[in-house]
């Protein structure tokens, strides 16, 4: 009897997920599925030129689970697109304590005309190709002068909390376009394509990140072992994206581009299993 008791209460307390809260100030039509919606983190001082639409909260409902960084901002994220808004800037991050395994979040929601000119990061995704609106960047012409663009994207990993269950660890490939540039030159289909193909290598090693750890069944508990893993695949990245330049001499060899797109199509087919979390 003990042990079946205490096997429902576990399920019990896993069912639990964090609380969200809104105060609205306008009422809108919810947005598409395919609609945009951008998160702006707590340090981005971005002017938001909009519709204010209101405030969101994801706060710990009580033993809550699923409710790391990552899954709250996705949280927020739907919370905004059922209001209307395809803003969301977080204002307040409260990290895990002895009080809550959750990252509590708030903050404001905007409906503007067009999100991706306030976008300082994008997530990979096959159905959103990069375009030169994305390199908002000041053009480093005196470290790189023969450089027509400059792609800057990078991995990250996060895992949560959980006492009562095995957290998952979270992968994320990303572009930043604050800091990814081009000239005037470059501003080719051509050249693009090429930048594109950097972005699309990331994402090729989040998979292989990914796999990696799920391999070594890294989790929460185990997750300072994560860092070994992740530290090779960055290596690996970086070599690669440097063969990627030196082989297709940044774009020029025509042939061996083509060659390196076919290349990464079909890796990125390859770990198709692990194109998300």
């Amino acid at each position: 009897m003990k042990k079946n008791f205490v096997f429902w209460f576990l399920i019990v307390l896993i069912s639990c997920s964090p609380k969200l809260k809104s105060q609205l100030e306008k009422k809108l039509n919810p947005l598409a599925d395919d609609k945009l919606v951008i998160v702006l983190e707590v340090f981005d001082d971005q002017d938001i030129l909009g519709d204010f639409v209101g405030i969101i909260e994801a706060k710990d409902g009580g033993l809550s689970v699923n409710c790391t960084y990552y899954e709250n901002v996705l949280n927020l994220k739907r919370a905004a697109r059922n209001a209307g808004a395809n803003v969301v800037k977080i204002t307040y991050v409260k990290q895990p304590d002895k009080w809550s395994t959750c990252h509590r979040l708030k903050a404001k929601i905007y409906k503007v005309k067009n999100p991706k000119l306030y976008e300082t990061r994008i997530e990979w995704n096959a159905n959103r190709k990069l375009t030169w609106d994305d390199f908002k960047g000041e053009p480093d012409t005196i470290n790189h002068p023969t450089t027509l663009a400059m792609t800057n994207s990078g991995i990250g990993y996060e895992s949560g909390i959980n006492m009562f269950k095995e957290g998952k660890v979270f992968v994320q490939s990303f572009f930043y376009t604050n800091k990814s540039w081009v000239t005037p030159e470059g501003r080719s289909d051509y050249v693009l394509r090429h930048e594109q193909i950097h972005f699309d290598i990331t994402e090729i090693y989040s998979r292989k990140l990914r796999k990696e750890l799920a391999g070594a069944n890294i989790t929460s508990k185990n997750s300072q072992n994560a860092e070994p893993i992740f530290n090779r695949i960055i290596n690996e990245l970086t070599k690669r994206q440097d063969r990627y330049d030196e082989e297709t001499m940044r774009g020029d060899r025509k042939e061996t581009q083509e060659h390196w797109e076919a290349v990464v199509k079909l890796e990125l087919a390859k770990y198709n299993l692990y194109k998300s979390n």
